[in-house]
């Protein structure tokens, strides 16, 4: 009878194993869905297109607010033990609304100020989940970027031995999490001639900081930086999610 109870329970854990997964899997790909949306309208926030950017809004809204009645009440099993999951959705939803009529008005830094905590927001629900899917990857490689490029403008001290080890330690932190981004890239990407063409010149470029570092010339640094920067930027915006 024992036996037949553990056997009862194995196939049921095999049946519904892969449910749940399709289920979390379905809940994903309806976020990064809109999520592409965001990003794509961020984009031509920043560079002052308004009108195009509500159009992108406006999508990112729709797809949102079908997560927000599918899962709201309802959450996928990864996010089953998560009391804040309803108001987080909503959180997020209100601000996709609040940057939608700012863009439809051409107040891009309003939409661009209601849309700003929309990508943490996204990262931290997947995090206290214990979620980490390549978006988020790209969340934190972006955020790493910062501390190295506080010194685009102020010349680092590359005379100071814990400035150097400073720079050495965080461009290292970076070049880590490239590598692990592009192996948790979606098959989409990575057959991508433009993301191979990004991904290839990123590296290349964190790589370079390093002899820039040994060479005790702040300027090279910086060129690194600058170059660094925006392979970073048109990373998120292109294969950000």
């Amino acid at each position: 009878m024992l036996r037949l109870s553990a056997a009862f329970f194995a196939v049921i854990l095999l049946c519904t194993g892969p449910a749940r997964a399709d289920a979390d899997s379905t809940f994903h790909a309806k976020m990064n869905e809109a999520y592409a949306g965001y990003r794509a309208a961020t984009s031509y926030l920043r560079t002052g297109n308004p009108g195009l950017a509500s159009l992108e809004i406006a999508g990112a809204l729709d797809t949102w607010r079908e997560v927000m009645v599918t899962y709201g009440a309802a959450p996928p099993p990864a996010y089953a033990q998560d009391a804040q999951l309803g108001d987080t959705l909503s959180a997020i939803g209100k601000r996709l609304e609040s940057a939608l009529g700012a863009a439809e008005n051409g107040d891009a830094e309003k939409a661009t100020e209601s849309l700003g905590p929309v990508r943490d927001m996204i990262y931290d629900l997947r995090k206290r989940n214990g979620v980490r899917l390549y978006a988020d990857c790209i969340t934190e490689l972006n955020r790493a970027v910062e501390p190295l490029y506080k010194h685009r403008h102020k010349a680092p001290d590359l005379g100071n031995p814990s400035v150097r080890r400073q720079l050495v330690s965080e461009s290292e932190t970076y070049a880590a999490l490239l590598d692990e981004c592009r192996g948790m890239a979606p098959a989409a990407y990575t057959d991508d001639a433009e993301f191979i063409r990004l991904f290839d010149g990123t590296r290349d470029s964190i790589q370079s900081m390093f002899p820039a570092i040994d060479s005790g010339d702040p300027n090279r640094v910086i060129n690194v930086l600058r170059e660094l920067r925006s392979f970073d930027r048109i990373i998120y915006f292109r294969f950000g999610g």
